[in-house]
């Protein structure tokens, strides 16, 4: 709390100079303690040894951090140098809401998970296909670690084929080059591995009733 002497009305001006003065000095010694923290110009806070707040957020055109009393809200890529010790649960809500079928992708019958400048986007896919003609999923190169993973719902028992998309690579066993769905259940699971060269390539690290094509 910064303290002044208050200067009355009944005060001369004259005998109040070196109130006026110590006033003055008390201020602007405080001002110049707080700007060894804050920087108008620069419009920056440093040098901090603790901050309490109900709110911050980061980003002024578009928020990128959210913290308040009840939600933490990241929209934006993280890098992460170190450990991450989790106390709590891990919720993956990272799912395409619209089903790959025979219809929705329609007439051609197939689906492009990511384009050739762009990862795929999502971690989960739903899919099935009620039709007699095989829906094909082609997968564009993802990132390193990044996963995907396909479910087939019910819905229909006509084929779902998962194929590497031009430019990218998906390695199977046996001279396969696609993976099979057919069935409501089946699922499989794919991550992108850096290869000895650099390049990134789709493996199966886990699935359900899946089968390879050649």
């Amino acid at each position: 709390m910064i303290s002044v002497t208050t200067i009355l009305g009944t005060d001369s001006l004259s005998g109040s100079r070196l109130v006026i003065n110590d006033n003055f000095s008390i201020l602007a010694d405080e001002i110049n303690a707080m700007e060894g923290y804050f920087d108008p110009s620069a419009g920056t806070i440093d040098g901090l040894t603790s901050l309490q707040t109900e709110s911050l957020k980061v980003g002024l055109s578009t928020v990128r951090l959210d913290i308040n009393s009840s939600t933490f809200d990241i929209v934006a890529d993280v890098d992460m140098v170190g450990d991450l010790d989790i106390q709590g649960s891990i919720l993956r809500n990272d799912i395409e809401p619209t089903s790959i079928t025979e219809i929705s992708t329609a007439p051609l019958l197939i689906q492009e998970i990511g384009t050739s400048t762009t990862v795929p986007p999502r971690t989960v896919y739903r899919t099935h296909n009620a039709g007699t003609s095989a829906v094909t999923i082609q997968i564009h190169p993802a990132v390193a670690g990044q996963e995907l993973f396909f479910i087939y719902e019910g819905g229909g028992t006509g084929e779902v084929a998962i194929e590497a998309a031009a430019g990218a690579s998906l390695t199977l066993d046996s001279g396969a080059t696609q993976i099979s769905l057919n069935e409501a259940g089946h699922t499989v699971h794919l991550m992108s591995i850096t290869n000895s060269v650099g390049n990134q390539e789709y493996y199966i690290v886990g699935g359900n009733g899946y089968g390879l094509l050649t």
